[in-house]
């Protein structure tokens, strides 16, 4: 028996193959645990890849319907323009013609109906009859302040007649005008009602696009891959602004007018072509004033009667006559419809302009594939998580827009709202537009002046409580017991 112990104590024969097996398990299970943590931080970054793409692929489509508001808003601003200048034209048109039909009509009855009746010759006119202001033949006072010979203005609205700016050639473009502007806010309205649905779909064909299960996936019942999206209906955001003076002179620098409505026309406009009424969009109608206007002349005109022995004068007698704007009124006396841009709220820069996208997926074993069923056993059952809890992530992104400041960098937008001065206007009237990302921990925070205030909001915990990725432990020193506690999230994250 001794001998026997002894040989199995000094014979060597079989340990290099224990040690080889052993390496081999040590060597394996290294390997099994590198491929799940690879496999594991390629899942994550897949997700957070999937996340960003998402919310920038919403915003993109933020910053395009933003764009082309902006840009109706421009052509907006200029058809109101152009459309006041013609309403002006057709009132000082139409009314000059009632003075040369009232001046003629006068001047025609002292002229023509005394002159079959003298016999005494030819009656000189400009002195035995005339129709003019303070006895000057064919002087018409016009608002009170000049004298205007009458063959002139027969003669200038021969001449805008010619040109196209006749009253009645005038109606067709205004009407025109009038068509422009109601289409021009319903393309708007429809492209902020059509936004939501859109950035939905970016959102969506960006996650099918950036992410997808995998074979081991299908081995251990799917990816549970789903994402959610928190965005705001561009109402709570968005505004029609005000038929006031200080929005109208930025509505003017839409348009690359200067912000001054004397630039519409400098004359007649907020004297009888006034702004009216209060209210969403902008819009100005006709007012009689004393001084604006308004034309006299008075008429004269005698006959002589022949006694036999002379030519007697006897008088016809006087009259006096005024035509205002007001006694040719019609519906073009006034815009008839407003133009009505949007422009952002500051909310916009806050939690409702904000797009959020939440995406997970399972924590699957990694070696699901090797099992029939999908439930792996022995030591690779060491990689499946028990509560079958999802990993997740989030991102955020807004539009932002091209710095209207000198001190904008080359390629870098605004995601803050900038109070600049009437003639720098960039709300709703800059084109460029574009995606960009905001910290997720600040998605809900006011951003103003290129800071951003706290308003209380909690993005992660909006889109760890929607997306239900389950239970799910806390970074160290977030929490003594380790659980995740949203409320802090804003102190740990840091991006």
């Amino acid at each position: 028996m001794k001998p026997f112990l002894k040989h199995l104590i000094l014979n060597e024969d079989g340990v290099a193959l224990a040690f080889g097996i052993t390496f081999f398990l040590l060597a394996f299970l290294l390997g099994m645990s590198v491929y799940a943590a690879g496999e594991t931080v390629r899942q994550r970054m897949e997700l957070q890849n999937t996340a960003d793409a998402a919310s920038y692929s919403g915003a993109v489509i933020q910053a395009d319907t933003l764009s082309r508001v902006a840009c109706l808003n421009q052509a907006m601003s200029w058809t109101y323009v152009m459309m006041n200048r013609r309403i002006m034209d057709y009132i000082t048109d139409k009314w000059l013609e009632k003075v040369e039909q009232e001046w003629d009509k006068d001047f025609h009855s002292v002229r023509e109906g005394w002159n079959w009746q003298s016999t005494c010759g030819t009656r000189i006119e400009g002195g035995d009859f005339w129709a003019g202001f303070g006895g000057n033949h064919k002087q018409i006072f016009l608002n009170r302040s000049q004298m205007v010979n009458i063959e002139m203005i027969k003669q200038e609205r021969k001449k805008a007649g010619g040109a196209g700016k006749g009253y009645r050639q005038l109606a067709s473009f205004i009407d025109r005008d009038r068509k422009t502007l109601r289409a021009m806010h319903q393309a708007e309205s429809s492209l902020f009602s059509e936004m939501p649905k859109r950035i939905e779909n970016a959102v969506k064909h960006a996650v099918a696009a950036n992410i997808s299960g995998t074979p081991n996936d299908d081995a251990a019942g799917g990816a549970g891959i789903s994402h959610i999206l928190l965005q705001n209906d561009p109402d709570s955001y968005t505004e029609i602004m005000e038929n006031q003076e200080n929005q109208e002179r930025i509505f003017l620098v839409f348009g690359d007018f200067k912000p001054d409505t004397g630039d519409i026309s400098r004359s007649g406009i907020d004297k009888w072509w006034i702004r009216f009424p209060d209210g969403k969009g902008f819009q100005r109608e006709y007012r009689q004033k004393a001084n604006h206007l308004i034309a006299e002349w008075q008429w004269f005109g005698i006959k002589y009667i022949n006694t036999g022995t002379a030519c007697v004068p006897h008088p016809k007698g006087t009259g006096f006559n005024t035509v205002r704007g007001e006694d040719v009124r019609d519906d073009y006396f006034r815009c008839g419809q407003p133009a009505m841009p949007y422009r952002l709220s500051e909310d916009f820069f806050g939690e409702k302009g904000a797009l959020l996208v939440g995406v997970k997926r399972k924590l699957n074993n990694p070696f699901a594939f090797l099992f029939a069923g999908g439930s792996p056993r022995g030591l690779f059952s060491a990689f499946s998580i028990r509560d079958r809890r999802s990993m997740w992530t989030a991102s955020a992104a807004r539009a932002g827009y091209a710095s209207p400041t000198n001190s904008r960098r080359d390629g870098a937008y605004e995601i803050t709202f900038l109070p600049v001065a009437e003639k720098d206007s960039w709300n709703l009237c800059e084109s460029d537009w574009d995606a960009t990302f905001i910290p997720v921990g600040a998605a809900f925070d006011q951003g103003k002046n290129r800071s951003f205030t706290p308003q209380g909001g909690n993005p992660l915990a909006d889109i760890y409580h929607k997306l239900a990725p389950g239970s799910i432990t806390a970074p160290a020193g977030m929490s003594a017991d380790g659980s995740l506690n949203l409320g802090r999230t804003r102190e740990v994250l840091q991006h």
